[in-house]
């Protein structure tokens, strides 16, 4: 029974959620069956103490005393337990979402003739949506749905020749339109640059030509300035003019974003410099990592307090590049907690292996990287690559080889990356096949002969626009 989906859910919650949902299931209001709150406290009772029994024979005993195990009585009252815990998620979202509890007796009270009730709530709930911190689809949604009941009631039962309530109605549902139409595209841009993936953006061309001739209208709305921003510096990447905007509005507009909003200003500036990074501007490292120790102290790079497993990496290789081992290592131990449980033993090993690595440490490296399982196309591509960098360091040339003979077949035959990601790969991997030809038999040349035929593969990397991984190339014909 520690394996159904019930006591997984229920053992999920923090403690603080679980005594929350203990009053749920005990409240009369929501519940009037007994059994269920038994079951409750049978399971809360097995968190606390996990060699209490908890198998489905010993619970059924407790819960129906010497009555014959009949299986399906007690899964019928597992499900309803279960159909409480949809109950009480849907509850604690509709509690933490703003303004939905002032909305829905609005709402509820105009469906009932209770008008004057409904012009009290009303008048509270404007003056709320006042004092608003920020300008976004919470408050555009709110606005909307409030002007909505305002603006029939008006017409219908009031004066039909003041537009203003419909009117405002209709501004608020524009722009909520706006702001998600924009967020979700950024979004979707962002998948359709990394992965191989293709979406139609219904409107959204008429929609940005639309915010260019309008830009007065804008210009002072934050959110939808953040994300038309951010949208255009994914489509025009080469123009750091709208880079530039995302800094400015890091230093100076945080204070006028969501947390959400936020996050995403943080996630997007990230991201851009990580592909300036990939495309050789070595520049933009530096501002990358200051960018991440921000995020992480802010807790903006966190969704509800997970990090993810990308971010992850990318904080503990950047960390590694700029040789800050000290602060990566503590890096790498403190947020492991923070990874989605059923990820963190693969991105632990796999990152731990690569401050190994960086810290020359090869044989530790080589250890741990034999933990890290190919999850998906991601862990395939990094861990090889990381798995071929140790070998190279271990001199371990017919590894190597048949490594990166291996590694060109999986990227040529893989569906999921595009062809500019496979070109920037298989260049690597073809002058990481000269690189390893050249340093590894070393002995077959003269060390003025050597010398210059590194030069020659320096110069024709440096030449050499798609190449991943191309730093390590150009400083290992240095080396």
């Amino acid at each position: 029974m520690e394996q159904s989906r019930l006591v997984k859910y229920i053992k999920a919650l923090s403690p603080k959620e679980r005594e929350k949902f203990h009053l749920f299931v005990h409240s009369p209001y929501f519940n009037k069956h007994d059994k269920t709150v038994q079951l409750l406290q049978l399971i809360e009772k097995w968190l606390e103490r996990p060699s209490f029994s908890i198998d489905k024979p010993a619970v059924f005993t407790k819960l129906f005393p010497k009555e014959k195990y009949d299986e399906q009585r007690l899964y019928n009252v597992m499900s309803y337990l279960k159909k409480l815990y949809h109950n009480f998620l849907a509850f604690r979202h509709f509690e933490d979402t703003p303004f939905q509890g002032q909305l829905c007796t609005i709402e509820a009270a105009y469906e009932n003739n209770q008008f004057d009730l409904m012009k009290n709530r009303g008048k509270l709930l404007e003056k709320d949506l006042e004092k608003h911190p920020s300008k976004d689809v919470n408050l555009y949604y709110t606005s909307f749905k409030l002007n909505k009941v305002m603006g029939y009631y008006s017409g219908m039962y009031e004066d039909r020749s003041k537009p203003t309530l419909l009117q405002g109605m209709v501004d608020s549902l524009d722009r909520y339109y706006i702001l998600e139409k924009l967020r979700h595209s950024c979004h979707i841009m962002a998948n359709v640059i990394m992965l191989n993936t293709a979406y139609k953006f219904h409107f959204l061309e008429e929609l940005l030509k639309y915010i260019d001739a309008n830009w007065q209208e804008y210009e002072n709305d934050t959110p939808i300035v953040l994300y038309y921003t951010i949208f255009r510096s994914l489509e025009q990447e080469d123009n750091p003019a709208y880079y530039t905007q995302l800094k400015e509005m890091l230093a100076n507009d945080i204070p006028k974003l969501s947390k959400d909003e936020q996050g995403d200003l943080y996630s997007f500036a990230i991201n851009y410099c990580i592909r300036r990074i990939n495309q050789g501007d070595r520049d933009f490292q530096r501002e990358l990592f200051q960018l991440y120790k921000q995020g992480l102290k802010a807790g903006l790079i966190l969704d509800n307090g997970i990090l993810s497993e990308w971010n992850y990496k990318n904080i503990t290789a950047l960390g590694c590049s700029l040789k800050e081992f000290e602060w990566t290592e503590d890096f790498i131990q403190i947020y492991k907690e923070k990874l989605l449980v059923e990820r963190q033993e693969n991105a632990y090993n796999y990152n731990l292996a690569h401050l190994y690595y960086n810290k020359k440490l090869y044989n530790e490296a080589l250890s741990v990287l034999l933990l890290v399982q190919f999850t998906d196309v991601k862990y395939h591509l990094n861990t090889t690559f990381l798995l071929l960098r140790t070998y190279y360091a271990l001199k371990d040339t017919e590894a190597l080889l048949a490594l990166i003979e291996t590694f060109r077949i999986y990227v040529m035959r893989n569906k999921k990356m595009t062809t500019d990601q496979k070109k920037g790969y298989t260049n690597f991997l073809r002058f990481a096949k000269k690189l390893v030809l050249l340093k590894h038999q070393a002995a077959a040349y003269t060390r003025s002969g050597l010398h210059e035929k590194l030069d020659h593969l320096h110069t024709k990397i440096s030449g050499t626009r798609n190449i991943i991984n191309k730093f390590w190339l150009l400083e290992e014909c240095r080396a």
